[in-house]
């Protein structure tokens, strides 16, 4: 038997911070995939350096209660076009793919809470890991709210050469500044809320754009400030940031904003020297989805 399952990138988070008694985020799936497949094999090759993903596989089958000794029958080979260590959730997507993958090979039905709390047994997880935006304490494993929203907007990616990895970033005590900031984030998920009750485009960008400066004396994004100012001039609704990575996101709709001359602008004030790579995503619903068996 064999079985293919896919999970979404993202580009960051809409917002993240400590929100009521702890820390939370809200991450939002674009259109980049990692791949897994996974297959019952004789001799299952092993790839070492996927040490996650096949960890991900045998958690799995540890929490159905199934004798370990079936993961040494299968072979997991992961496909993933998404950067690393930029914070677009490329474990994330890694990890929620492969217990998609093994909880059908083995039979066992899959609820969102139930890959939430596999997938935060191996490491801080990313909330695209949902089918809508949801407030998820990515720490624990626990949804906290759900919205059923799917905005499919555009984002232009900026990234930076430097690669940040999230579980050293996280060894960092930022527990101070993260209390100094919770009543800005929590400024960012009301307003979050209220675009989400008015299906309102602005709002979304705002709550962004106020969460990814509030995250600023955590984790500094060069230029924000000025990305900002030229995107909203240009008629887009917000910037969003990787709150543990080093890309930021353009949120906006093609039919709306005058991207073009934005991106002459960027040029124009030399801050593609701070990010080197910029490219088009849109936002997509999130989950992990088998494509075939």
């Amino acid at each position: 038997m064999k079985v293919k399952a896919i999970c979404p990138a993202s580009c960051g988070e809409l917002l993240q911070g400590v929100i009521g008694d702890g820390e939370k985020l809200i991450s939002y799936p674009v259109n980049m995939y990692s791949s897994v497949t996974i297959e019952e094999k004789k001799d299952p090759v092993r790839n070492e350096r996927r040490k996650k993903a096949i960890g991900a596989m045998y958690k799995t089958i540890d929490y159905f209660g199934l004798p370990r000794k079936i993961g040494d029958t299968l072979e997991v080979k992961v496909v993933s076009h998404i950067p690393v260590a930029k914070g677009m959730a490329s474990s994330t997507a890694d990890i929620a793919a492969v217990v998609g993958a093994t909880a059908k090979i083995i039979g066992k039905e899959l609820s969102s809470e139930i890959l939430a709390k596999i997938c935060t047994q191996i490491e801080a997880t990313d909330s695209t890991i949902f089918q809508p935006l949801t407030l998820f304490d990515h720490l624990n494993g626990e949804k906290i709210e759900s919205f059923d929203w799917h905005p499919h907007l555009d984002i232009l990616v900026l990234e930076s050469e430097k690669r940040l990895n999230t579980q050293i970033f996280r060894r960092k005590d930022y527990t101070h500044l993260r209390k100094v900031n919770q009543p800005k984030v929590e400024k960012a998920y009301k307003t979050f809320q209220l675009a989400y009750e008015k299906k309102d485009y602005f709002l979304l960008g705002k709550a962004a754009t106020i969460s990814s400066l509030t995250n600023q004396n955590i984790l500094y994004k060069e230029k924000l400030e000025e990305i900002i100012e030229l995107s909203l001039k240009f008629g887009c609704y917000g910037v969003n940031v990787a709150h543990s990575g080093t890309v930021l996101g353009i949120i906006f709709e093609k039919s709306k904003a005058d991207v073009e001359k934005l991106m002459n602008e960027i040029k124009a004030k030399e801050i593609y020297k701070y990010y080197y790579k910029y490219y088009f995503t849109k936002m997509v619903q999130g989950g992990v989805r088998i494509v075939n068996e």
